[in-house]
């Protein structure tokens, strides 16, 4: 049976706040390039990396939510597992 500890639950926390970051700053990146001026800071490249720029912002998010639902059935999993089930 696989187990699901943790830390490996905490790690992907790391992995949905880069997704979401990456998320929020190329829709930053797009506002900014279509007149946002408060955004103007993002225009050039938003921040992104550049395998985040080259991906459109759908993707991103597509990503993004992806990782919330995979750290949420981990979580599920840890505590299941806790709980002897």
């Amino acid at each position: 049976m696989f187990v699901v500890t943790q830390e490996q639950v905490d790690a992907l926390e790391i992995w949905v706040r880069n997704r979401r970051e990456a998320y929020l700053r190329k829709g930053f990146h797009l506002a900014a390039n279509a007149g946002a001026t408060a955004l103007a800071e993002y225009s050039v490249d938003g921040g992104l990396t550049a395998a985040d720029s080259a991906k459109t912002i759908r993707q991103l998010k597509d990503e993004y939510e992806l990782a919330e639902m995979f750290h949420k059935d981990a979580r599920q999993l840890l505590h299941a597992g806790r709980q002897g089930g």
